[in-house]
């Protein structure tokens, strides 16, 4: 489990902007920190899995929430009086190839953000959606090439960690058209 933490840190460190880059745009509100922020290629949308501003490593409560203008987001998740429930997936492939994805259920709809990278420079970070019960995406898109935000602070990213993992992402891998 030690290796698979290590791993999942050095990933979200490849894909972290480098220092002095601009920042990416984030869909979190002021004040919290993006966990993996990402500008959707050829759309002014914008994805991000974020973390509440409270207690001090870690923030208070995680939230996705996705749309072209932070202080109107088209979906943030949990809703009001929602209970969220995310899932952290670790994704292994032959090759030096990884990743993770985060998953979420809401109102008949499976949404996934994934990271995977590897040999050769691969790169491939997005946003999926599904239909419950369907394993073909209604919306697969990708995040700008060199615009993905993962969070900094480890304390993050180790919380996430112990999310459950999704079983039909772990046997099948990120769904695909």
């Amino acid at each position: 489990m030690k290796t698979c933490a290590s791993a999942l840190l050095l990933a979200a460190t490849l894909t972290a902007p480098a220092v002095g880059a601009a920042p990416a745009p984030t869909m979190c509100a002021r004040g919290d920190q993006p966990v993996f922020s990402c500008p959707l290629a050829g759309s002014k949308k914008t994805v991000s899995l974020c973390a509440t501003a409270g207690e001090p490593h870690g923030g208070g409560q995680f939230y996705y929430a996705y749309g072209g203008d932070v202080s109107k987001p088209e979906l943030r998740y949990p809703g009001a009086g929602d209970e969220a429930k995310f899932t952290r997936t670790h994704l292994m492939f032959g090759g030096n190839t990884g990743g993770f994805a985060y998953a979420f259920t809401n109102r008949g709809f499976k949404y996934v953000i994934y990271s995977i990278s590897g040999s050769n420079n691969l790169e491939d970070q997005g946003l999926v959606v599904l239909k419950d019960g369907e394993t073909k995406p209604i919306r697969q898109s990708r995040c700008e090439a060199g615009k993905v935000s993962v969070a900094p602070d480890r304390s993050l990213i180790e919380k996430t960690l112990q999310w459950e993992s999704d079983p039909e992402i772990e046997d099948q891998g990120v769904p695909t058209p």
